[in-house]
């Protein structure tokens, strides 16, 4: 019972985000419905993943990427080299962002600190360069970016290559695979996407990483 109560929370500030910002939605890439799809993607895989998962897992997947929504064109729309430095500095930040406005709302209903500072943990560091997510060491954390990243290529990528084409699509694909733990590297090897361009990207970027 407090774990569907604690959700509903989360999805309280997932909604009223999407409906407060939803006159922006044409400077969102994949608009607020597809934001909303990727965050119900990503639970959805975290449950896949994981036999039990934590709360504060569950509520880091669909509040991770708020950002984009409550900040749009500010968390997305990065326009320049994504095997950048400048790109991994623009994920922290867009990171961050997202864990400083979901953490003072979770205070806000009451919900306790520790849970709150863990569900911000979570969010701060999943777009962590591998290394880092590495060196984190913390279960939770690779399975939510695990999740992301798988999530990935079903929910953000056909827009993103839409809009961006081929070349920005693969360096994508590369970032979100360098920050996936080995297990779901593995993982995304068995996995046949529907999409043929999707699926021969994918292999050409795993291809580097064995």
């Amino acid at each position: 019972m407090i774990g569907e109560v604690v959700l509903k929370y989360v999805y309280a500030i997932l909604n009223q985000a999407c409906e407060k910002n939803k006159h922006r939605d044409i400077e969102i890439m994949q608009g607020i419905s597809g934001e909303k799809e990727h965050a119900e993607s990503v639970l959805l895989w975290v449950r896949k993943l994981s036999k039990y998962p934590s709360l504060e897992l569950q509520s880091a997947a669909v509040l991770h990427d708020i950002d984009r929504i409550v900040t749009p064109g500010v968390g997305g729309g990065f326009e320049g080299d994504r095997n950048s430095k400048a790109y991994e500095e623009h994920k922290k930040a867009h990171a961050k962002r997202s864990a400083d406005y979901v953490c003072p709302l979770l205070l806000e209903k009451g919900i306790l600190p520790v849970f709150v500072d863990r569900v911000g943990f979570l969010i701060m560091h999943h777009d962590d360069t591998g290394i880092e997510i590495e060196n984190h060491d913390d279960r939770d954390l690779d399975i939510l970016v695990a999740s992301d990243s798988l999530a990935f290529f079903t929910s953000i990528s056909p827009r993103l290559y839409a809009v961006e084409g081929e070349k920005r699509t693969k360096d994508k694909i590369r970032f979100m695979i360098n920050k996936m733990p080995q297990f779901a590297r593995n993982l995304l090897r068995q996995q046949q996407l529907e999409n043929k361009t999707f699926e021969h990207m994918k292999n050409e970027v795993l291809a580097e990483f064995r």
